[in-house]
């Protein structure tokens, strides 16, 4: 990899942001403000560990709220790998920890500590990045 301009160091910094606000929206339950991260056209795709596929940003963040409402979620990434492949576009890889614990509908609570990475894809919207699109992995899945 060759030296790293001024700006392309702002635009990592800039992505590096991006997710720390999706891990602290995700978390606090501020879904207008999630929303707001994404492309319009962003997809989600974690069907390889039996979770979920599906288009829009939109699909996505009803179906966190369906998921976490009731319940505490602590999401945490590490070790971003970032590129910029283009102009105004961008891939990541983090490694991640994420625990949730939601009800079971019978007073009690179910959940589990994952491990895995997030493979992800940006595109700069105006003078923003956005997620455009992640695919989750898991390494690890322990139930609470």
């Amino acid at each position: 990899m060759g030296r790293l301009s001024a700006t392309d160091l702002a635009d990592i910094e800039a992505i590096k942001k991006l997710k720390a606000q999706y891990f602290y929206f995700l978390d606090n339950k501020q879904w207008d403000r999630l929303r707001t991260l994404f492309t319009d056209d962003a997809d989600f795709d974690s069907a390889r560990i039996g979770e979920y596929q599906m288009d829009g940003p939109d699909n996505f963040v009803e179906y966190a709220r369906q998921g976490l409402t009731g319940g505490v979620s602590v999401h945490h990434g590490h070790m971003p790998i970032i590129d910029l492949v283009g102009d105004g576009e961008a891939t990541g890889i983090w490694a991640m920890v994420d625990y949730v614990e939601v009800p079971d509908g019978a007073g009690g609570t179910r959940g589990f500590t994952g491990y895995g990475h997030y493979h992800e894809r940006y595109r700069r919207v105006g003078e923003e990045w956005r997620i455009s699109g992640w695919a989750l992995t898991r390494l690890r899945v322990d139930p609470l």
